[in-house]
């Protein structure tokens, strides 16, 4: 698998599989369910991460986590 991923790439089933861990971890970490708005979201903004070339889970993974602090720090 290549670390650059055009957004306009079909993701394949081990792309996918990172993803699903990322989103696994990050949903448990938050206490989110998976089906919550949240997550919804959270899924999406995965997606796109790795469409926009963050292809490695440890890096993807690190980017989603300081996403989620951004987000915690301008809510208060």
């Amino acid at each position: 698998m290549s670390d650059f991923v055009s957004q306009f790439q079909f993701l394949g089933p081990q792309d996918l599989a990172i993803c699903q861990r990322v989103f696994d971890k990050l949903c448990v970490s938050a206490n989110w369910e998976r089906t919550a708005i949240e997550g919804e979201e959270l899924a999406f903004r995965i997606l796109v991460a790795f469409q926009h070339g963050i292809t490695n889970e440890e890096a993807l993974l690190a980017e989603m986590y300081a996403l989620l602090d951004d987000q915690k720090k301008r809510v208060g």
